[in-house]
């Protein structure tokens, strides 16, 4: 069963004692909605200060987290305060779910320009009755949009060009093949060609949508046009064959079977 990481940090005790409890009750009313299904809820830090969630983070790999920050997290203003650990955050976990709980209203706004990317702003000031009802609706949001990233990033593969983060959709992928450079591949698409820094058998590892033809070459099943098996070639929508050793036989005979693909 799959977790969601759930991080508190507020500078008073007894108001992290507070939103524990109520994101407590939140997470005994989402436990059997469709949100939490195959899913289990855990709280594994309650801090105080903006180095306690820091030096976490920097020794547990935290993904998909939401996290429940105080803005104001010191009486000193030199201190760093809950936007600043938003963007640390941000920097160790791109796909937080950061919900702020603060007194200070007029503080949102500053959330926004710092592009914290937060998902709601709520007031602590409200009754318990009213706080509980908008840390339902929050909770119930964020594993919304974990699911929906999850979904996303299942049928994208992304890759770095350069500087550049590129991201493919995975049926747009025809093959993965190793090019004369070292440790360089090239990724063919539906749209063109790139070139990026990777070792072929990781991608095979990380990326099970990708079948193995040879040593230089994964391919997009959904994307060959054809398999001979007398010839030893694999024939993609490009026109591009790459040949498979006599050894792969039978492993191209079970992906014919597998993907329903046309043999020769």
């Amino acid at each position: 069963m799959k977790e969601y990481e759930i991080i508190i940090c507020d500078d008073e005790i007894d108001q992290v004692r507070r939103i524990h409890d109520l994101v407590k009750y939140a997470i005994w009313s989402l436990e059997d909605s469709a949100d939490s299904k195959d899913k289990e809820f855990k709280i594994t830090l309650e801090a105080n200060s903006y180095i306690e969630v820091a030096d976490y983070l920097e020794d547990n790999k935290v993904e998909s987290g939401i996290y429940f920050l105080d803005i104001e997290l010191s009486k000193d203003r030199a201190d760093k305060d809950g936007i600043d650990l938003a963007e640390f955050i941000r920097q160790k976990d791109s796909n937080a779910q950061i919900i702020f709980i603060t007194a200070y209203e007029n503080l949102a706004a500053m959330t926004y320009r710092r592009r914290t990317g937060a998902l709601d702003f709520i007031t602590k000031d409200d009754n318990d009755e009213l706080l509980q009802k908008r840390l339902n609706e929050t909770l119930s949001l964020a594993v919304r949009r974990i699911r929906e990233s999850h979904a996303i990033k299942k049928m994208t593969f992304s890759y770095k060009m350069g500087r550049r983060i590129i991201n493919e959709n995975i049926n747009d992928i025809l093959y993965i093949i190793t090019t004369p450079k070292s440790h360089r591949l090239s990724i063919v698409t539906i749209n063109g060609i790139g070139e990026f820094t990777g070792d072929i058998r990781k991608v095979e590892v990380e990326n099970d949508f990708l079948e193995k033809i040879s040593q230089s070459c994964l391919a997009n099943p959904n994307n060959i046009v054809e398999i001979n098996l007398s010839t030893r070639f694999v024939l993609f929508k490009d026109g591009y064959k790459e040949t498979f050793p006599r050894r792969s036989k039978a492993r191209m005979k079970s992906l014919i079977k597998k993907y329903n693909l046309k043999q020769v």
